[in-house]
């Protein structure tokens, strides 16, 4: 599926593209190949307020911090977490 189908206008970033929107309701997206495993995959994002107390938390009921956080060129900071099921999930900062 193409960006444009949406209007959406992406902005590259190292290894991938951050996707305005156009809207400011919700979460901004983005399109990344990893370039390894997996290699399609979707990925759901929680917005907080603190990341590092939700990770610290998320860790003490038995998930695990995968990666992050990290600063995006917007300020904001993402992370990724295995919960105890293993699914990945994503959080993002407001």
């Amino acid at each position: 599926m193409q960006q444009n189908q949406f209007g959406w206008t992406p902005t590259g970033i190292p290894f991938a593209n951050l996707v305005n929107t156009r809207t400011t309701d919700g979460i901004q997206g983005q399109i990344v190949a990893l370039g390894h495993e997996p290699h399609n995959y979707v990925m759901v994002y929680i917005q907080v307020d603190d990341i590092y107390a939700h990770l610290e938390k998320i860790a003490t009921e038995g998930g695990e911090k995968l990666i992050g956080p990290v600063t995006l060129p917007n300020g904001k900071q993402f992370a990724w977490f295995k919960d105890p099921e293993g699914n990945m999930i994503g959080l993002v900062t407001k």
